[in-house]
């Protein structure tokens, strides 16, 4: 009889220790994770050199190598729209994305709303404060965080067939366009005919004359090499192009509260830095097209604004409850203005 009791205690203490040993493995196996990132820049943008250079390092160094990360540059694993969907799947870990955003999550055009930021410094205050918070929750349905965002830069137009100097110099250009519902809007509202094509077609596009133009932040064109087949530059500033640093939410959920610190800091961080050498470049980059033979011109921008601000009316009359943001992040100008 006593013999059959030890036999019920010793199964029981290895069952015990079984699962004790398990449950380690499972704590141990949060901290063992390949963070995959996808994005479209150049290898040499300074998105990508900075992810290499500050969020690699830190994070890998940070986390004693128990969180590893690879970033994919220049679409290396499919074009936005197939690497947006793979974060939210899962099957891709981490993307920096721009704003498609929009295309199923409504409240996210408030960021394309046309001269909606007077400049670097008011978009990094509201994309990265309470404000950005309170738009970044309307993604999480789709299984996405947001960790941070920086900036794209301001968007300005090139194109091939004449400098535009005034708004009456729109007309007859055929423009590309991403697939968003804002910048499609704007730019037919603007005088240009629209071509939606994904940014992988858009150098080729270009060369071969399938469109004249297109609109990106001056580093974007410049490190995609768009300003090689294109005569003019005109400085609109007409849309911030803000990039997002986003993680699917079931990878978020493994790691422990330790990694995803790290990893967040070091987004932030990131995302800083990135904002800085924007701002920093774009005169340089200005200098180097004009030293190519492009041309840049500086079109008084007050009839553009006169003719997409109803673009910004008719957004609240369809999304009432975003109306508060917006205010908010017009008054928030004000600070940036003085």
């Amino acid at each position: 009889m006593k013999k059959t009791k030890i036999a019920v205690v010793l199964v029981a203490l290895l069952l015990l220790n079984s699962i004790l040993l398990t449950g380690c493995k499972r704590e141990d196996s949060k901290d063992e994770i390949t963070l995959k990132i996808a994005h479209y820049y150049a290898v040499d943008h300074p998105v990508n050199r900075y992810f290499e250079e500050v969020f690699k390092q830190k994070v890998e160094s940070e986390t004693n190598g128990s969180v590893k990360v690879q970033i994919y540059p220049n679409s290396q694993l499919g074009d936005e729209q197939e690497f947006v969907e793979g974060v939210q799947l899962g099957t891709v870990e981490m993307a920096l994305t721009g704003n498609l955003w929009e295309n199923t999550v409504p409240e996210f055009r408030i960021m394309q709303m046309p001269f909606m930021f007077v400049n670097y410094d008011h978009a990094n205050a509201v994309l990265n404060g309470p404000i950005g918070q309170k738009i970044y929750e309307y993604l999480e349905p789709l299984n996405v965080k947001v960790l941070a965002s920086f900036p794209n830069g301001f968007r300005v137009i090139s194109n091939n067939r004449r400098p535009i100097n005034s708004i009456d110099d729109i007309p007859g250009i055929k423009m590309r366009v991403f697939q968003g519902e804002t910048i499609i809007k704007l730019m037919n509202i603007l005088g240009f005919e629209t071509i939606v094509l994904p940014i992988s077609e858009l150098f080729t596009s270009l060369q071969q004359g399938v469109v004249d133009g297109q609109d990106n932040p001056l580093a974007t064109s410049f490190y995609n090499g768009y300003y090689e087949v294109q005569k003019y530059v005109a400085i609109t500033n007409h849309m911030y192009s803000p990039g997002y640093i986003v993680i699917n939410n079931n990878v978020w959920n493994k790691l422990t509260k330790e990694q995803q610190k790290i990893i967040e800091n070091a987004a932030k961080e990131t995302a800083f830095k990135i904002k800085e050498a924007v701002k920093n470049q774009e005169e340089q980059i200005i200098q180097k097209i004009e030293e190519q033979g492009i041309v840049v011109t500086y079109p008084d921008l007050l009839p553009f604004i006169e003719k997409v601000s109803p673009l910004i009316d008719e957004y609240i009359n369809s999304h009432p409850h975003t109306e508060s943001i917006i205010k908010e992040i017009k008054e928030l100008a004000n600070e940036y203005l003085k």
